[in-house]
C-alpha cells in the first residue's frame, strides 16, 4: 500500500478533506481574478499567460491573461489577472 493511499484512507475515516492531513496541492479560484495556490513545492516559471508551479504529485498551470505573481512565500502563492483555466499534470 502506498503512503498516498494511506493518507487518503485516513482523511476519509476522519471525514476530512485530504489536504487537511497531507501536503496535497490546493488551488482556490476567487472569481476569475485571483488564484491562491497552497502547498506548492516551488515556482517553475511564469509569464503574463501562464504560471506553473510544482506540487508533490506533479505540477499545475494557471492559464489566462495579464497574470501577475501578487505574493509568494514558502507554502502559498497568489496569482492575479484574468484567469481562464487551471491544468494539472
Amino acid at each position: 500500500m502506498k503512503v498516498r493511499d494511506t493518507v487518503a484512507d485516513l482523511a476519509d475515516s476522519l471525514e476530512l478533506p485530504e489536504e487537511a492531513v497531507s501536503n496535497a496541492l490546493r488551488v482556490t479560484i476567487i472569481g476569475r481574478r485571483r488564484a491562491v495556490v497552497e502547498h506548492h513545492c516551488g515556482l517553475l516559471g511564469y509569464d503574463a499567460q501562464c504560471v506553473e508551479v510544482s506540487a508533490a504529485a506533479g505540477r499545475a498551470r494557471i492559464l489566462g491573461a495579464d497574470l501577475t505573481l501578487h505574493a509568494m512565500d514558502r507554502d502559498t502563492l497568489i496569482v492575479t489577472g484574468r484567469i481562464a483555466a487551471v491544468e494539472y499534470a
